[in-house]
């Protein structure tokens, strides 16, 4: 079995760096990706180490071998027992909300008989006749959506004019009073099948506003009538992964009540893996604006008791709530377009205004949620699958090469110990957020440093919890050597499941991840470092991110004494 003695830190110690630690001896073998131990300086320079240079791998004497030996196969443990995890932070997801928020981006399908007499709004007195999509194909919507990177489409069911794009039995306005398939189709089957059969998640919206049924302003009969459609939707078209309701109604309208805890209460009893969303939750809530846009700081911590579906403060939506009570993760809807509904005379947004927003609601710790409404043939156009699939290979050329991934990593302490790989910081590395770099307890500093074994260039900094265990970190910010000093580069605020930060492009070897504040250990489940060469960073802040952490229980707060060039 060969062995080879890394010494991360000698670089460190060549400088006098005044933050060195003990040296890491990192040994690599054929069984393990890499086993790490600490040796004491005085312990190195009884062997008798030369001097190298960071990134240099030196074959020890032979006369020092078999102390190394030695102290390798110690490191290895002899019992097949492993360290526990540290423990969950509250509040944490459910099953269903953590599914829907690795899904990381949904298509939303805005369409009706808005799209035949163009307008958003319908006043539900448009004739069910207008609804004629001769060329409808649910299954090219579906294949759009997954080829383009989505993993669930949600559609409008019922948008607020009334109109049922299924044949519901309690009201004649819908797909059986139009000349579509001779009034026998089913819009929501069509696409039901076609997403299963592509293996996408299905969602439905079921507008609570009503502007056709003339039992719309009866609190108790509008109650009835709105739960008898959605027991049919949730019991005709098989799983259903997410229903999504708002509090939209116009100025003016019929003053009544929603028995919300009803719906809500059904929705689970019927389909009991779809989560919910509102304004307000229970399970994903809007983000406040329909530009897509999260806040810089995100919380998938919030407290429903704050927010009232309808009347929810959108800053506090925006930003979620460091001391929330509940998991309930943020939905950033936005339309490729500049209306909810297709008209001829608009055209969708360029990939790059799209790339833009994908920075700002999925890598913000949100779901992006794009509408993408099919046109009055039934398809989804041409214009907007182009603008879609430039979007993906804009994605595809930043995101699909991790320029960290070759790199040296060790870690300032792993829990369990440097010989302990279940907590390896080379955990960061694999895309999954089951694996982790977890910091030994009770520390007083969290760093991963890293030496890419060749100066490179970056502009983009990914970084990702595993929020199965809560989320965590509340301030955190990246440093890179630069002509023998750490200067910053980028701060940030929340992770959560992703935290995608731009700034102008840096080239160095060595950098290090600095978590700077954390409601308990720190848990990192991935890191990247990549090149955007599309984007246009307008403005560079000096500033940090406000944090909103009164009264929360902060484990540490780092000074940072070095310049900032950006905030994002």
């Amino acid at each position: 079995m060969g062995i080879e003695v890394v010494n991360h830190d000698a670089y460190l110690q060549q400088h006098m760096y005044v933050e060195c630690f003990n040296t890491v001896l990192i040994l690599k073998t054929s069984t393990f990706r890499y086993l790490s131990f600490t040796i004491t300086k005085a312990s190195c320079n009884t062997i008798k180490m030369p001097n190298p240079s960071f990134n240099s791998r030196k074959r020890i004497s032979i006369h020092a071998l078999p102390i190394f030996v030695s102290l390798f196969f110690s490191a290895i443990p002899h019992s097949a027992l492993k360290i526990p995890p540290p423990l969950p932070i509250l509040p944490l997801p459910s099953a269903s909300q953590l599914q829907w928020q690795l899904s990381s981006m949904a298509l939303f399908l805005h369409f009706g008989p808005n799209t035949f007499t163009d307008s958003e709004w319908g006043t539900g007195h448009a004739s069910p006749s207008v609804f004629n999509p001769t060329l409808l194909n649910a299954s090219q919507w579906v294949h759009v959506a997954k080829e383009a990177g989505f993993s669930r489409v949600i559609l409008t069911a019922k948008h607020h004019d009334g109109f049922c794009l299924w044949p519901s039995e309690y009201t004649d306005y819908s797909v059986k009073a139009s000349p579509w398939r001779d009034g026998k189709g089913d819009v929501v089957a069509e696409l039901a099948a076609g997403a299963k059969e592509a293996g996408i998640a299905l969602g439905l919206y079921l507008s609570p506003w009503d502007r056709h049924e003339s039992c719309y302003g009866k609190t108790l009969e509008y109650n009835e009538f709105y739960i008898g459609q959605m027991t049919e939707l949730l019991t005709r078209y098989g799983d259903i992964k997410e229903v999504w309701l708002d509090g939209a109604k116009g100025e003016g309208e019929k003053d009544m009540e929603y028995y919300f805890d009803a719906w809500f209460s059904l929705i689970h009893q019927l389909q009991p893996d779809a989560v919910i969303f509102s304004d307000a939750g229970p399970d994903t809530r809007w983000i406040g604006d329909e530009a897509g846009v999260a806040g810089s700081t995100c919380w998938s911590l919030f407290n429903r008791s704050n927010a009232v579906i309808g009347g929810t403060n959108p800053q506090y939506s925006q930003g979620g709530d460091p001391h929330g009570h509940d998991w309930v993760p943020a939905e950033c809807d936005v339309s490729i377009r500049r209306g909810w509904f297709w008209h001829a005379s608009q055209v969708p947004k360029s990939a790059l205004e799209l790339l833009d927003i994908y920075y700002k609601s999925a890598g913000r710790n949100c779901l992006l949620l794009l509408n993408v409404p099919p046109n009055s043939s039934g398809l989804i156009s041409d214009e907007d699958i182009q603008a879609l699939q430039e979007f993906k290979e804009l994605r595809r050329s930043i995101f699909s090469n991790n320029l960290a991934e070759k790199g040296l990593l060790t870690a300032s302490s792993i829990r369990g110990g440097n010989d302990n790989y279940q907590f390896s910081p080379y955990n960061v590395f694999e895309e999954s957020i089951y694996t982790y770099w977890a910091p030994e307890e009770d520390q007083r500093d969290w760093v991963l440093y890293l030496d890419l074994q060749e100066s490179v260039s970056f502009n983009v900094l990914q970084v990702q919890e595993p929020i199965h265990m809560g989320q965590r970190i509340i301030k955190f910010h990246l440093e890179i050597l630069s002509g023998g000093r750490w200067k910053n580069v980028i701060s940030g605020t929340t992770v959560g499941y992703k935290r995608l930060l731009r700034f102008p492009t840096v080239q160095s070897q060595y950098l290090k991840l600095v978590v700077d504040m954390s409601r308990a250990d720190p848990l990192i489940s991935y890191m990247g470092l990549h090149m955007d060469r599309f984007s246009i960073l307008s403005h560079a802040s000096n500033t940090t991110s406000q944090i909103y952490v009164n009264g929360s229980q902060v484990l540490r707060q780092v000074p940072n004494k070095h310049s900032q060039t950006a905030t994002v």
